[in-house]
């Protein structure tokens, strides 16, 4: 009975003293952060996220570059010959009216010579240049030659900056055009294992290299690229090597042009359609220029260290898009609240922007939310223009549309109050 008792007393004894452990550590350490890190006296960030970093695994073991497109599938020869050329009309099958027996819709004029039949918003003898890329020539006044297609395709090369707070927008931008470009090289600008997580990075890991950088310029991305690269794989000088910065995503229809015509000059920059927190906000400017398309020959004939000065050029050969004709589509801070949270952490520490600090700011998923809804930019000082849905044919890109169910947060402002929402918002 002793025994017990004195068992129970020293049992007791211990629990006091851990309990006063516990407490002493806690004065010490002071209070928890829980997850938040402060700017500065008046700015927050809560993000609740573990920032636990590696590099990225950059193993490239099954890497290839396997070409894509097929000719026969792209285009479609007619029983018709040019008159001029003497040679069979052939016809861009996206851009030429099918006729419901399978026959390809042709047109002639007075001198017999045959034309293919374009849909709307399609150009040229064979319907192969999309309105964004006939508006582009347009504008730059420049010659139109319309009889240089490619029948041995170009490779597409396509450089990627990313963050692992823009998941959304990244895999956008690669199914977008996956049937398209050949080789992805995604530069993270964070250094997070994060990005590995996306399950296309997995599904597509032979035609993706993934790299770090803290700035991810073209430069950066192309020496880094050009180390990896395996001794029997090299680059063309006819490669086409597209870039995007963070969160531009590439019209479809003009990349498939640079794939296979010949007639562009370069480099090429591309007006996209400035969309914040989705495709339902547009920001007051409307569009921004971004990005670049050039042969990998321009690569070879610039220094490393004059390219990014080379190909970022406000005044390009040709600027692909204008204001009611995009180019692609700039989606900034395009994510889950949550993922706001991060990116707009990165971009303060960047100093990409600032907050008034005689405001106390709290940023959290709540305070984001209420950007969201209200229209705001992230420091408040913009107010964002509506976009509506069903009568913008610009609104998503197409895999978006396509895969709708997947990107609800970014397609309907699922935080606006329904009084504030026009009737046709929801149909």
């Amino acid at each position: 009975r002793i025994d017990s008792k004195l068992f129970l007393w020293i049992l007791f004894l211990i629990q006091l003293f851990l309990i006063g452990a516990i407490l002493r550590f806690s004065i010490i350490s002071g209070p928890p952060h829980d997850g938040s890190t402060s700017q500065d006296s008046s700015i927050k960030f809560i993000s609740r996220y573990d920032r636990k970093t590696e590099k990225p695994n950059q193993d490239i073991e099954n890497f290839s570059i396997v070409q894509l497109g097929n000719f026969t599938k792209t285009f479609v020869e007619t029983p018709y010959t040019n008159v001029l050329r003497r040679q069979p009309v052939t016809c861009f099958r996206e851009g030429t009216v099918i006729q419901n027996d399978g026959s390809v819709g042709v047109d002639t004029n007075d001198t017999d010579d045959v034309r293919c039949q374009c849909h709307p918003e399609w150009h040229g003898p064979d319907c192969g240049q999309p309105e964004v890329i006939w508006r582009a020539f347009v504008a730059a006044k420049i010659p139109l030659n319309f009889t240089q297609f490619h029948r041995v395709r170009h490779r597409i090369i396509y450089f990627i900056q990313s963050t692992a707070a823009s998941l959304q927008v990244l895999e956008i931008q690669i199914l977008e055009l996956i049937d398209i470009v050949e080789l992805f090289i995604v530069c993270d600008l964070l250094e997070s294992l994060s990005l590995r997580k996306l399950p296309i990075l997995n599904t597509h890991r032979h035609r993706i290299i993934l790299m770090h950088h803290r700035e991810c310029t073209v430069a950066d991305i192309y020496g880094h690229l050009m180390e990896q690269l395996p001794k029997d794989v090299s680059l063309r000088d006819d490669d086409v090597i597209v870039f995007s910065h963070l969160d531009g995503i590439f019209n479809r229809r003009a990349i498939n042009y640079f794939k296979w015509y010949e007639n562009w000059p370069q480099p090429v920059r591309f007006r996209h359609k400035y969309n914040v927190f989705g495709f339902f906000w547009q920001h007051p400017d409307s569009t921004v220029v971004s990005g670049f398309a050039c042969y990998h020959s321009i690569f070879q004939d610039h220094p490393s260290e004059s390219l990014n000065r080379v190909l970022n050029l406000d005044r390009a050969a040709m600027i692909v898009g204008d204001l009611n004709h995009f180019g692609g589509w700039l989606c900034k801070f395009c994510a889950q609240p949550i993922d706001i949270v991060k990116r707009l952490e990165y971009e303060f520490q960047h100093e990409h922007f600032s907050f008034d600090n005689n405001k106390n700011k709290m940023i959290d998923v709540s305070y984001v939310q209420n950007l969201i809804a209200q229209g705001l930019f992230v420091n408040e000082d913009v107010k964002l223009q509506k976009v509506q849905r069903f009568i913008n044919k610009y609104y998503t890109p197409k895999y978006v549309e396509q895969n709708s169910w997947n990107f609800d947060n970014i397609i309907t402002n699922i935080y606006a109050h329904w009084e504030e929402e026009s009737d046709d918002e929801y149909l």
